[in-house]
């Protein structure tokens, strides 16, 4: 789930303010225990402005879960994400230093920010450079090294200048792949061997090309397609051609495959409506977005969605304790790649096979969460910083309840929670003599317009007639023409 800019606003008067919100449509501690049985979501009765505690026993979510609590959404809701990313936050599970906000890429996409002069769009993308992946990083550094000599170029034909030399070195990858799956498949049965050996001659042929279109290219894809629709009866041996080709180049972790694929004139895709292929062009703005999009930030779901269904099930069931278990969908904020990458694998096991030191990586994050609640203590942003410091203990519950791998370190923050705490007692107790004055001053009105309204009742019984409110009565110059 990706973090856009969202406001709140109500037609009869302004923009809610996140405080407000927070407020009234929060109302339990995150920490305290869940008394329902099942998943329920707050309403309001428009008549009585109560609200009431709804079974959605109706609710089909995430491919049919009956129940969903609501609780951990409401409070810690995409404001106060959009927020944080504005911070700087690096990533949870890679070495990105900052999340790009999905609403700054939305900004670059709306001005065409990468579609003019290299020298200009380059000094847009200059700041994210260490927002990016390795990939991605390069590719940069060669269209910043290139537009030194070329600036007037735009970035696309920055990257058709490397294109002769890469296209080789990208065939020389893609043959030595193609060419140790050949050797493999000589055990194979005969019938199978040709199937083999058929859809590995048609990649060559692509591959070896001369000046190919782009629908007639080698495809990364389209070989994996075929190469399922190939029968092996043999499962596990498919298994390992597969885990071969997994090592054919693409855009995503090479160099080559990258500028080559958007070097290309346009990409074909499906038009659902018209039932054809059709041709959308490549561009500068393209590859600009191209460069932050892995970067761009969305929230995880630290313990997978598919595994959190059956766990609520079990429960509904009496299978588990809900006690034992957490019901609370917590999320964390990580790049859009990784996040891709994780799916629906256990944390754990995640942690185990990424490249990646995400303990460290994780509780690098935490500590960047205590030191922006501090910093907004300092400046006086007293809810957010209870709300974040209180994000902060339910993400390393949330941690150590789903790992056995992870310990999570917030002594720094649990240190500051007395003083927290007290200046968050002083705030509302300030806000409370503010509302109670407010409300002072428009109870006074009130009482005065009812004095009012008795006066020019009482005169109109005494005298027979209307009397005008003086305040409002309009008079003409005493002197005209």
């Amino acid at each position: 789930m990706e973090i856009s800019k969202i406001q709140y606003i109500d037609n009869r008067r302004n923009i809610y303010s996140p405080s407000l919100i927070r407020k009234q449509s929060f109302t339990i501690p995150i920490r305290a225990q869940i008394q329902n049985d099942c998943f329920v979501r707050t309403a309001v009765d428009e008549k009585t402005n109560y609200r009431d505690n709804i079974p959605l026993r109706s609710l089909s979510f995430l491919g049919g879960i009956k129940f969903m609590n609501y609780e951990f959404e409401t409070k810690f809701n995409k404001v106060f994400f959009t927020k944080l990313l504005r911070e700087g936050i690096p990533d949870a599970y890679s070495d990105i230093e900052r999340l790009i906000p999905r609403e700054e890429l939305d900004a670059h996409r709306a001005m065409g920010t990468f579609s003019v002069k290299s020298q200009v769009a380059i000094k847009h993308l200059r700041k994210y450079k260490n927002s990016m992946f390795p990939v991605e990083r390069e590719i940069f550094t060669i269209l910043e090294n290139l537009s030194k000599k070329h600036p007037n170029m735009t970035l696309q034909e920055l990257l058709r200048l490397r294109y002769p030399q890469v296209e080789q070195s990208l065939i020389n990858q893609q043959s030595e792949v193609l060419n140790k799956i050949n050797m493999m498949i000589r055990s194979l049965p005969k019938k199978e061997y040709l199937a083999m050996r058929k859809l590995i001659q048609g990649a060559f042929d692509k591959i070896f090309a001369q000046d190919p279109l782009p629908e007639e290219r080698f495809g990364r894809k389209r070989f994996f397609m075929e190469f399922e629709k190939v029968e092996i009866s043999d499962k596990r041996f498919k298994d390992k051609i597969r885990k071969a080709a997994d090592a054919l180049p693409q855009s995503s972790d090479s160099v080559n495959a990258f500028i080559i694929k958007y070097s290309q004139p346009y990409r074909l895709r499906y038009d659902y409506n018209k039932k054809e292929m059709i041709k959308l062009p490549r561009d500068s703005q393209e590859i600009g977005e191209r460069l932050l999009e892995p970067s761009v930030a969305t929230v995880d779901h630290i313990h997978p969605q598919a595994s959190f269904k059956k766990e609520q099930e079990a429960i509904l069931e009496g299978e588990l304790s809900k006690d034992e278990l957490s019901t609370l969908r917590v999320t964390t904020l990580t790049s859009s790649k990784t996040n891709s990458a994780k799916t629906n694998i256990p944390l754990d096991k995640y942690i185990k096979q990424s490249k990646y030191d995400i303990p460290q990586r994780i509780q690098n994050q935490i500590d960047r969460y205590i030191y922006i609640c501090e910093k907004w203590l300092k400046q006086g942003r007293i809810e957010d910083a209870d709300l974040l410091a209180d994000y902060i203990i339910v993400l390393r519950d949330e941690y150590q309840r789903r790992s056995k791998l992870l310990t999570i370190d917030i002594s720094e923050l649990e240190s500051k929670l007395p003083q927290l705490k007290a200046a968050v007692q002083k705030h509302n107790e300030k806000m409370e003599i503010k509302l109670n004055k407010r409300q002072n001053n428009k109870n006074q009105i009130n009482n005065r317009t009812k004095n009012k309204n008795r006066a020019l009742d009482y005169a109109k019984e005494i005298l027979g007639k209307d009397l005008e409110d003086r305040k409002v009565q309009k008079h003409s110059s005493r002197y005209s023409g």
